[in-house]
């Protein structure tokens, strides 16, 4: 296969469409997955991009001259077209989405047999596939999603009666279902941004103010509010009082729920998933597992460890075994509701968890010299946990220094119990990277 994907990990292939994602690209790809899945039925689902319909079509159409049998989800979410795979046990998935990237970016997010992400072996053993002559042509079928239905039964119908929240669906496919499973949760919706396909805001929910929530939230007496992205897998929570909270926070409260009330006890958590985690679980008697970052990533040691929940820290994602294998943004925010209901107010939860400063920057350094950095930096700290890059961890604190699968970057993020330490380690990590980089670059 032509290799010349623009971002390519775990999570799919993303790009730009017109300047570096053009549709011999989604072909390509496309064809090589239908005989990755060997020629199985395969699902697909669409975001509300304007490209979404056109680039639909023509993985649509590859996937059927890959002779693979199509059913076409139209445009659903992330974690719907999981539920899809795994309930009608296909061979696979594709979801035409750039999730939280912004309005002109488009790909593809792979889904395979069971209903989870591709892992990074397969995705290794699906880009060295060739196409070869293909005998048959595959069947074409659309179908429709339950998972409205299915998540208000996990849930629970009006179990958070007169709950009263504010959705930002920005625009996403959100749009088109959320409100109805809110309100068959019981509770009082009111919306902001329910166009589909109208981007009035940042994409990424962690990357905006998410001032037109904020103010519904206030001027409507509700008890939360609740923004996505475009393929609803993540959310941001804010508070009765119009405050934004952090991810890690969100992650942390639906798992303190599902310890306290399901008997969760062990739990998995990408590598840089906030100390608070770490605090709440092992204070209630359970056991936490860390993996690389990445949300096939945290799946897999799911899988390996027999554990039923996970989290992904950078997105504060949470991950539910027995609903879905994937993040799943309304499924965390209809927890948070239930607790609202059961329990009080959202700020009140929120007051009760673990507290810690995270910060994260990136520094530009080219694939070889980031696996030269790794390895000066691995015998400065012959100590480190090298579950993905190198982390340093002391008692108040942590470092993580990992390369990007995505962007020729390092990635580093620093947790601390203040602000002021936090920048400060930050700082100190910098300059160490960059004068090993000098160096590097003199030899």
């Amino acid at each position: 296969m032509r290799n010349r994907l623009t971002i390519l990990s775990v999570s799919g292939f993303r790009g730009v469409v017109g300047l570096d994602l053009d549709l011999v690209k989604i072909v390509d790809i496309s064809r090589v997955f239908g005989r990755f899945i060997k020629e199985g039925s395969c699902a697909i689902s669409r975001d509300t991009r304007r490209s979404g319909d056109m680039v639909s079509r023509t993985v649509v159409s590859s996937l059927l001259e890959a002779g693979c049998d199509v059913l076409d989800l139209g445009i659903a979410s992330t974690p719907a077209l999981f539920r899809e795979v795994a309930r009608r046990n296909l061979k696979g998935g594709l979801m035409v989405t750039a999730s939280h990237n912004p309005p002109e970016w488009n790909g593809l997010k792979f889904v395979v047999e069971g209903g989870r992400g591709i892992f990074e072996e397969e995705l290794t053993s699906l880009l060295s596939s060739n196409v070869t002559h293909l005998m048959k042509v595959g069947r074409y079928s659309e179908i429709f999603s339950k998972y409205p239905e299915d998540l208000v039964s996990y849930i629970g119908k009006e179990s958070c009666s007169g709950v009263r929240v504010a959705l930002d669906l920005g625009g996403g496919v959100g749009s088109l279902f959320a409100p109805k499973v809110f309100r068959w949760l019981g509770c009082r919706v009111t919306t902001v941004n329910d166009a589909p396909g109208i981007f009035s805001r940042t994409i990424d929910p962690t990357l905006d103010s998410l001032a037109d929530l904020s103010e519904q939230v206030i001027v409507n007496g509700c008890d939360a509010g609740f923004a996505y992205d475009c393929d609803a897998d993540r959310v941001v929570m804010v508070d009765e009082k119009g405050r934004k909270l952090s991810v890690d926070l969100v992650l942390m409260l639906c798992i303190e729920y599902l310890m306290e009330k399901r008997g969760v006890r062990d739990i998995v958590a990408s590598i840089d998933t906030s100390m608070g985690l770490e605090d709440l679980v092992s204070g209630m008697g359970g056991r936490i597992f860390y993996s690389k970052v990445g949300e096939a990533n945290v799946v897999r040691e799911m899988m390996e460890r027999g554990c039923k929940v996970g989290g992904e820290g950078s997105s504060g994602g949470l991950i539910i075994a027995d609903f879905v294998l994937c993040r799943d943004g309304t499924l965390a925010s209809s927890l948070a509701s239930m607790m609202i209901r059961q329990e009080g107010s959202l700020s009140d939860l929120i007051e009760g968890l673990p507290h810690y400063h995270q910060i994260r920057e990136k520094i530009p350094c080219g694939k070889e010299n980031v696996k030269r950095v790794l390895e000066a930096l691995s015998q400065d700290f012959p100590d480190a946990d090298t579950t993905d890059g190198i982390k340093l961890k002391q008692k108040d604190s942590w470092v993580l220094i990992r390369p990007s699968r995505t962007e020729d970057v390092l990635r580093v993020s620093v947790e601390a119990t203040s602000k002021d330490r936090a920048d400060g380690i930050m700082r100190y990590h910098l300059n160490k990277i960059k004068n090993l980089m000098e160096d590097i670059f003199e030899i």
